[in-house]
């Protein structure tokens, strides 16, 4: 999928506090702040750069996770599916996702099953399919509330089992990019979900990457557009890839671009986690921002300004 309207969450809040919540919140070594503040400023910037519309939901005071925006909700058209989190410590984000959703026009859903947003729902083939991940985070029953909300005869929907514990979330291990290509991480899936992706994809448009890749979040990628020079080139903004995902890529006419994420890797996250696609939703609507009522006047002002020290 190629993002156009996007949601981030400054991480004024951020830190690594809940041992275990998942595999890779071991605590080893404390999250140094001032760097994970200027490596998702830098993110926000090369967004910028590109053909996205960037929007803002206010940081809460120790919700130290909501810098993980993907995980918030899944939007489809004017529907907006709140997150039902099975990770207790971050239940509380769900009452300020849905007053954004809610104050921004959207059609917003509770749900009911565990359900943690983009992170376990993605899009691919321009919003025909859905791919649904569970096993960890996300439950499999997850599916039926989700299709039966979204209501969309025309979309396919497909469940994937998530098989290592590293690889917790579905866009850890799977990334839609482009019109019909995926990264995904082989060995996150067993043999019968492997090939139900390549049953859609087809085998040669899946871009399996390598343990080094999959370890580096190569897979929790942002797929935009970027003009360069008059003409508009399909980007890959991610953590790190080695030489011959590079190479890969190139040779298949993406541009890629590096963004350090060391410090949000120390939770489990890179820079898929840090968006959430707004796509139909906001991509679709107009909304007259002097008029909306919000108690986060702020928000309201992001949405036109972009301007960092408002966020």
């Amino acid at each position: 999928m190629i993002f156009k309207n996007i949601l981030m969450c400054k991480p004024k809040y951020f830190d690594v506090v809940h041992y275990k919540l998942n595999s890779h919140m071991l605590m080893q070594r404390d999250v140094n702040i001032s760097k994970s503040m200027t490596q998702w400023v830098s993110l926000k910037h090369k967004l910028d750069d590109c053909l996205v519309d960037l929007k803002f939901v206010k940081p809460k005071k120790n919700l130290v996770d909501m810098v993980f925006v993907a995980n918030g909700g899944l939007v489809y058209k004017n529907k907006a599916l709140v997150a039902n989190f099975s990770a207790i410590p971050r239940q509380p984000e769900s009452k300020y996702y849905y007053k954004f959703f809610d104050k921004h026009g959207f059609d917003t859903y509770d749900l009911e099953t565990n359900f943690e947003g983009a992170g376990d729902g993605l899009f691919s083939h321009d919003h025909h399919n859905l791919w649904l991940g569970y096993g960890f985070r996300s439950d499999l029953d997850a599916r039926n509330e989700v299709s039966d909300i979204i209501s969309e005869p025309n979309l396919n929907i497909h469940s994937l089992k998530l098989e290592k514990e590293n690889f917790y979330h579905l866009d850890t291990c799977f990334c839609p990019i482009g019109h019909n290509h995926v990264l995904i991480y082989p060995k996150a899936f067993d043999t019968e979900n492997l090939y139900k992706i390549y049953d859609v994809f087809g085998e040669r448009n899946c871009i399996q990457v390598s343990d080094e890749d999959a370890n580096n979040f190569a897979c929790n990628s942002i797929c935009v557009e970027k003009n360069i020079g008059g003409i508009n080139y399909t980007t890959i903004i991610g953590n790190k890839f080695s030489e011959q995902l590079k190479n890969t890529l190139y040779y298949l006419d993406y541009e890629v671009i590096e963004n350090d994420m060391s410090e949000f890797l120390l939770s489990g996250g890179s820079t898929k986690c840090c968006i959430l696609s707004l796509d139909y939703g906001f991509g679709n609507r107009m909304f007259d921002v002097d008029n909306i009522v919000d108690e986060n006047y702020y928000e309201m002002r992001e949405m036109r300004t972009y301007r960092y020290n408002d966020i």
